[in-house]
């Protein structure tokens, strides 16, 4: 029986007890999930849990309280926790991947200080406000605007599909300058007096996950919480996708597994014509094709982690960037979509049952439909990565 909770086997001493952590976090964590998606409810649990293990600052840096863990651990951790859900998973790519690593990037000595901290310990919660009701595949098309104050800056607008925005913490968000149009990117405090978030309902899937419509009524956002230069924000973002796209890839190889080892365990226990249903041809074909989009998935995701590693090490180097940014959104186009088949397949084999919330492949189902739209649909992705191929003057919206 093949362990889908599995260490790899390059890992080191400290990086194997962290995953040992994960492990137990989501293993308390499934019950937790499972009763919070059947009733539609956001799960407050997730931080307060992964904080209780230790684990909450994955690759926050050790100088500020964080594990230092590097990409490729990083994914192997997102896959258990995809395991357990997408809203879970949801939740550390906002918190982690466009949230505080981008601080641990692109902010300064006194904003590392003043946030890291808390992003490690789950004091603070932190989110990406990028997307808008009228900006969603291109980010420059966003309508927030900022004005310049003599003690900063003061935002107006709406973000719209926000996780994270109503737990209490920060924002890495994005905003316009009518005056230059160009775009800045700023840390917005959740407390800050015009700043509202409310729960988006009636989603088809991730109930648990806090995606939310928010509102900047004249919120003053001091000099201080400026990231990066005036005018840098779409570099920000362009450069943070890279890590919310690996992030999703990751979780989605996670749904992909959880489906393969539920079907597993009905197909053998599932008794039709007179045997295990495992034992017809046709659903031993599912089992066969999940278990192949398992691995190579999970491959690719290994592969992307890595290139994303040597990309860290060296930022300046523009030819590393676009390959890994093209070999990122490849990664993320084929977990997405074979997590969506996986999840087909695995209704399948459980039949009528399948259809059923209280198990589990009718919630990764529900939930992988989200992925193939958020951190860049499907559509963009092809788009995008055709072009990395043909070159940029194949641009499709380059007029």
């Amino acid at each position: 029986m093949i362990d889908y909770r599995l260490i790899p086997r390059q890992a080191t001493a400290a990086q194997a007890d962290v995953l040992r952590r994960v492990d137990l976090a989501c293993q308390e964590l499934r019950p937790i999930e499972d009763r919070y998606y059947l009733e539609r409810r956001v799960n407050s649990e997730v931080a307060p849990l992964f904080a209780r293990h230790g684990v909450l600052g994955f690759m926050i840096p050790q100088e500020f309280g964080g594990l230092g863990m590097d990409v490729p651990l990083y994914v192997w951790g997102m896959e258990r926790v995809g395991q357990e859900g997408t809203g879970p998973r949801t939740f550390f790519s906002c918190h982690i991947s466009i949230g505080a690593s981008v601080i641990a990037y692109w902010g300064n000595s006194e904003q590392q200080q003043r946030y890291l901290p808390d992003a490690a310990s789950g004091k603070r919660v932190f989110g990406f406000g990028l997307t808008e009701p009228d900006a969603g595949s291109n980010p420059a098309e966003m309508q927030t605007r900022f004005e310049k104050t003599s003690a900063g800056y003061v935002l107006n607008g709406q973000k719209k599909w926000i996780g994270n925005a109503a737990e209490g913490g920060t924002l890495v968000t994005f905003a316009r300058d009518p005056q230059t149009n160009k775009i800045s990117a700023f840390l917005m405090d959740t407390n800050t007096p015009g700043y509202q978030a409310d729960i988006i309902p009636h989603k088809l899937g991730m109930p648990t996950a806090g995606t939310c419509l928010v509102t900047y009524t004249n919120c003053e956002v001091p000099r201080a919480n400026l990231l990066g230069e005036e005018g840098h924000g779409l570099k920000i973002a362009y450069t943070a996708l890279m890590g919310g796209r690996l992030g999703v890839a990751s979780g989605s190889v996670g749904i992909i597994a959880d489906c393969l080892h539920e079907s597993l365990t009905y197909a053998r226990s599932r008794q039709q014509f007179g045997k295990p249903i495992g034992r017809h041809q046709l659903v031993q074909r599912h089992l066969g094709r999940m278990a192949v989009k398992l691995e190579s998935t999970r491959a690719l995701v290994a592969a992307a982690a890595l290139r994303k590693s040597e990309y860290d090490a060296d930022r300046t180097n523009k030819a590393l960037r676009l390959e890994t940014d093209l070999l990122i959104a490849q990664t993320k186009y084929l977990a997405v979509n074979a997590a969506q088949e996986a999840a087909h397949d695995a209704i399948q084999i459980f039949g009528g049952n399948g259809f059923l919330l209280t198990n589990r492949p009718a919630r990764h189902y529900a939930d992988a439909r989200a992925c193939q739209i958020y951190e860049g649909t499907n559509e963009i992705l092809e788009q995008k990565i055709a072009v990395g191929y043909l070159g940029p003057e194949y641009e499709a919206f380059s007029g």
